[in-house]
């Protein structure tokens, strides 16, 4: 699995990363292998990257650790991931959001189902500040998160 990339195995989901060079610092996230049954939730995030529309998917593993997937691979790549975990196609959910909802107010979740469009993070100060913080690092995911998910 040297190309860049979402992979998924019996057991793990593989992100293979795009080099930064390629993809631009401010999309750039790290390549990750997580046990598949360690995944909790998987949610989207829009943001802001210069003034262009982006989006990162989140995966939460059990620990509550975030692991980040810009969503500049092609569709293709995330057909897969869509049909194991049985969410809406991604790019469907994103058309969901306006332009304004890219200033890192909002990530919602898509699995599992019973949580399906609840919000990942709390509403309290840290994601009222995080719309400042997104202008400078767009994939940044501060604030805490919604206590009723536990």
């Amino acid at each position: 699995m040297k190309t860049p990339g979402i992979y998924i195995t019996d057991t793990d989901l593989i992100f293979k990363a795009l080099p930064s060079k390629k993809i631009g610092l401010a999309m750039y996230c790290k390549s990750f292998k997580i046990p598949l049954e360690s995944i909790t939730f998987i949610a989207i995030s829009p943001r802001l990257v210069l003034d262009d529309e982006a989006l990162f998917v989140l995966i939460i593993d059990h620990n509550f650790k975030l692991h980040k997937i810009p969503y500049a691979y092609q569709n293709y790549l995330f057909e897969k991931f869509d049909n194991y975990f049985l969410t809406n196609p991604i790019h469907i959910e994103w058309q969901k959001f306006e332009y304004e909802d890219h200033y890192g107010k909002f990530d919602k979740i898509l699995y599992p189902k019973e949580y399906y469009w609840q919000d990942l993070f709390k509403d309290n100060w840290k994601l009222k500040l995080r719309p400042f913080i997104t202008l400078f690092h767009p994939k940044s995911c501060f604030g805490d998160f919604n206590p009723n998910l536990n």
